[in-house]
Formats: structure tokens, C-alpha cells, sequence
């Protein structure tokens, strides 16, 4: 069932992002942040599957879809913190790219950010990702960028490339203060290996491995990815460390 006129999907320009919304506005914010292809269209199962319970905001984050450049972790973090500014205090999920994002705002605007989700998300991206990135460097880039990612031109996905080369959240992890979940695909051999250290490593930290899953769970499982988000969400208010799996319907 779909969220009821007129809280249903609206786009709009908030501060310097494009944004994606759904829902009633008076209920609790979950702001959701794009990995390093698709923009806010990746989550248009979230828009719906979760926006009867929150008021879902998807933003394309600066370089990405709608949203202007230059595209950096820091102008990304420094855009997404405004917009939890705006609207705080907020769930903030990230996935992969956007995990980064959303684990240094969390550390940023700690009493904004409520619960904080993570999900195919790596410590530092150049270790686990080193066969993606000589990829990416080594193609023209014009038919990825046709094909599923949401970048405007070669010199941004090469400037993405160049941020997550940099990337390291070592430091951020034990300054996470919101309760986190940090969620990974059994499947996703890239960021399994990290997920374990990433609950260990943040205080309050809860780890959900979902078996049949890959990197692209919120579009390949969403009835699985968004209960796992809502039961969480709804869930007590600090996580217990403890690791755990679910089927995939």
C-alpha cells in the first residue's frame, strides 16, 4: 500500500541537492545516500516500501543525477549535513559510497543523527575494491555511465574514483555515537570481509549478514533490506553488538 495523497513521491532542490521525498512529513525523517552508480533512483523501493512509517528523503548527492558538482567526499558530507541540518534529527542510511558519507556526518552532527545504517560499506574502499577501481580507471567510462551510473562525465567518475582511493573510516568508527546497523550480502565479497571489523569497531554496532545477497541489496532484496531497516528503526534504542541473519523472501 502506497503512502496516501498527498505525501506521496515529490522532487525538489534542498539546499544544493536534488531530493527525492515520500511520506508524511510529521513522521520520523530517514534520509537515504547513494553508492558510487546510481543516483537517488536507486531507491525507489524504499520510497515506497518504507514511506507508510517515515518521511523518506533520497537525495543525489553533489556530481550525481540532478545535483551540481564538484564531486568529493568532503563537498558530499558538507551537502548531506546541511540537509540533516534542515531536517533533524534524522535516520541516515548509506549505502557503500554513501555509507562513508553518512558515518562521518554521524560523527559530525551527533545529536542529529538517531540511528545510523550501513550497508555494503568498507573500511578503506582502495583495499577492498582494487580490481573495481583499475577498471574504472582503465575504461573509456561514456558506456558505464550509459548504463547504470548516474555521473555526469569521465572527469567525475574518475574524481570519484580518486575519493574513494583516499577513503579511510578507521578514525570516524569508535566516534559514532547513534545506535548503527551495519548491514552486508553474503554474497558481497568486496565488503564481507570488513563487516565484522565495522560492528566491532563502533560502539553501539548491531551486524546483519543476509544470505542470497549481493552489494545492490536494496534493489535486488528490498522486501528484505527494508524490513531489516524498519525492524531496526523501530527496535530498542542501543544495540547489543550481537550478529544475525534473515531469510530473503
Amino acid at each position: 500500500m502506497c503512502c496516501p495523497s498527498p505525501y506521496w513521491q515529490t522532487e525538489s532542490v534542498t539546499g544544493s541537492l536534488y531530493t527525492k521525498r515520500a511520506g508524511d512529513p510529521s513522521n520520523p525523517t530517514l534520509i537515504l545516500l547513494h553508492g558510487g552508480g546510481a543516483a537517488s533512483r536507486m531507491w525507489k523501493k524504499q520510497l515506497s516500501g518504507l514511506s507508510e512509517r517515515y518521511h523518506v528523503i533520497a537525495p543525489d548527492q553533489p556530481g550525481f543525477g540532478r545535483s551540481p558538482g564538484p564531486l568529493s567526499l568532503e563537498a558530499c558530507a558538507d551537502a548531506v549535513a546541511d540537509l540533516v541540518d534542515e531536517c533533524g534529527p534524522v535516520h541516515l542510511c548509506g549505502m557503500s559510497m554513501g555509507a562513508l558519507i553518512a558515518a562521518r556526518v554521524a560523527v559530525e552532527r551527533p545529536g542529529s543523527v538517531r540511528r545510523l545504517i550501513l550497508q555494503g560499506a568498507s573500511i578503506r574502499p582502495a583495499e577492498r575494491g582494487r580490481r573495481a577501481i583499475r577498471f574504472f580507471r582503465s575504461r573509456p567510462g561514456w558506456w558505464y555511465m550509459k548504463a547504470v551510473s548516474d555521473l555526469a562525465d569521465r572527469p567525475t567518475l574518475l574524481a570519484m574514483v580518486d575519493a574513494l582511493v583516499e577513503a579511510d573510516m578507521t578514525g570516524l568508527l569508535p566516534l559514532i555515537a547513534s545506535p548503527t546497523l551495519i548491514v552486508c550480502g553474503a554474497r558481497d565479497k568486496e565488503c564481507l570481509p570488513d563487516a565484522q571489523p565495522l560492528a566491532d569497531a563502533i560502539p553501539h554496532a548491531l551486524l546483519v549478514v543476509v544470505p542470497h545477497t549481493g552489494h545492490w541489496m536494496p534493489v535486488t532484496a528490498a522486501k528484505a533490506f527494508n524490513a531489516i531497516v524498519d525492524g531496526f528503526l523501530t527496535g530498542p534504542s542501543r544495540a547489543t553488538g550481537s550478529t544475525g541473519s534473515v531469510d530473503v523472501p
